[in-house]
């Protein structure tokens, strides 16, 4: 054997003795990811369809980790997270004149709880209050379209909020 050689064996018996492996020997193992399930949430506000509008931003939010895996089935969830739209308000925060609002902001209060399933034990709950401004039109249509997208871009801001929050304790 050449003083290379020796030297290589030596080096390779004495990276195994302290934990190190080349790479490829060691299996890789993979941890499987939880299987969530997000049920449309409870809407105690006035403003109807918040339930699927903040079902679907969470849905959407946590579509975009590899952290969990969503599943519609309850019966397949391993955990579940549950919302309730606790209120909405929309109120005026800019006037152009005194009586004339120019923009609108919507305040909305979410609580939520996520469970594990089988066990039907609390792992994390927290209320959360997220506020969004949009401009006010004064053609009634527009005015609501407007109205709307502030209200999508809240629930998508407070569904990235609350996936990061939930991916810490799963």
């Amino acid at each position: 054997m050449t003083c290379g050689r020796v030297f290589a064996l030596i080096l390779l018996l004495t990276m195994t003795g302290c934990g190190y492996r080349p790479q490829g020997l060691e299996p890789y193992r993979a941890e499987v990811a939880p299987v969530l399930a997000i049920p449309p949430f409870a809407n105690r506000s006035t403003e109807v369809g918040m339930e699927t509008i903040m079902a679907n931003a969470m849905i959407h939010a946590f579509s975009q980790t590899k952290a969990v895996r969503l599943t519609t089935n309850l019966k397949d969830a391993e955990l579940v997270l549950e919302g309730k739209v606790a209120f909405l308000e929309n109120s005026s925060v800019a006037f152009n004149e005194i009586q004339r609002s120019t923009v609108r902001r919507v305040t909305m209060k979410v609580d939520f709880v996520l469970k594990r399933r089988a066990s039907d034990k609390t792992l994390w709950k927290d209320t959360v209050v997220i506020q969004e401004d949009y401009l006010v039109d004064p053609n009634y249509q527009i005015g609501e379209t407007l109205k709307d997208r502030g209200i999508r871009r809240a629930a998508a801001t407070l569904a990235q909020r609350v996936r990061d929050k939930v991916l810490l304790v799963i």
